[in-house]
């Protein structure tokens, strides 16, 4: 591996240690700039050498190093996943550096959008919003090989958005309940201005498929855990709010790897 791209991973896990800092800070609406990390637990301010991404982890076996209490594994797993993606992405588009740039941001906030919405299921519209901006702007520039231009982009968000809307009243009409939030509305917004109306039967498709295999996952593993009668299991389970965000975002990320670029350019590989 050369020199450089091994720079571009620790880039990355830099990037994925910040991220923990928004995912953990931004829903509770604390500040994540100019603000020195401290334990969730105790509430002890860290070292500089308690946030080296993942090597801190590693050597404080995953404790924090003042209360002894278990660092959440999301931690070392943001950083990781932010690094090889990070890699990946900049390996793909070596030849473009404002595509790649591009690109990165719709990562961070895919990542971080991902992160709050399993642990608190709910996306924070400043990065809803984020990702929206920075794919209408993206287009407008002409350098993303996904849209043809920023009407195509500005288009496809709002029939994102409108979509899952339509899906959602759909689903309502029948089980007179809600199956998706409105921070899915605009999420789907935010990724239509990056990939345009064409990736929509992709990353719905892959979107359901996965979240179908997570919540039959995570029902094994509930009756499993669970004490108690086979019904009340199954009830619990049924009951089990899901957040499809995360599903949204890794249909978008397969989609990306597929390598569909209706408008490609120069120079990509």
């Amino acid at each position: 591996m050369k020199i450089l791209e091994v720079l571009i991973f620790l880039i990355g896990l830099g990037l994925g240690s910040f991220l923990n800092v928004i995912i953990h800070r931004l829903p509770k609406g604390e500040k994540f700039f100019f603000d020195r990390s401290k334990c969730p637990q105790c509430g002890s301010y860290l070292k500089w050498y308690h946030n080296i991404p993942l090597l801190s982890f590693l050597f404080l076996k995953g404790r924090c190093a003042f209360c002894r209490e278990k660092i959440s594994l999301r931690y070392p797993l943001v950083e990781i996943l932010t690094g090889i993606l990070t890699l990946m992405f900049y390996l793909k588009f070596s030849n473009n550096l404002w595509t790649f740039l591009f690109f990165e941001g719709y990562l961070l906030l895919g990542l971080a959008i991902t992160f709050i919405d399993l642990e608190k299921k709910e996306i924070p519209d400043p990065l809803n919003f984020s990702l929206l901006f920075l794919g209408l702007v993206f287009s407008f520039l002409g350098i993303n090989p996904y849209v043809e231009d920023l009407g195509v982009s500005l288009l496809s968000a709002l029939s994102g958005a409108g979509l899952l809307f339509l899906i959602n009243e759909i689903y309502y009409l029948f089980t007179k309940r809600d199956g998706i939030g409105f921070g899915d509305f605009k999420l789907m917004a935010g990724l239509g201005a990056f990939f345009s109306y064409h990736s929509f039967y992709y990353i719905l498709f892959y979107a359901s498929l996965s979240g179908v295999l997570a919540f039959y996952l995570y029902s094994g593993i509930k009756k499993i855990s669970q004490k108690g009668s086979a019904e009340n299991n199954n009830r619990s389970v049924l009951k089990a709010e899901i957040p499809f965000g995360p599903f949204l975002f890794l249909g978008s990320l397969i989609y990306f790897w597929q390598g569909v670029l209706p408008f490609p350019l120069p120079g990509l590989r």
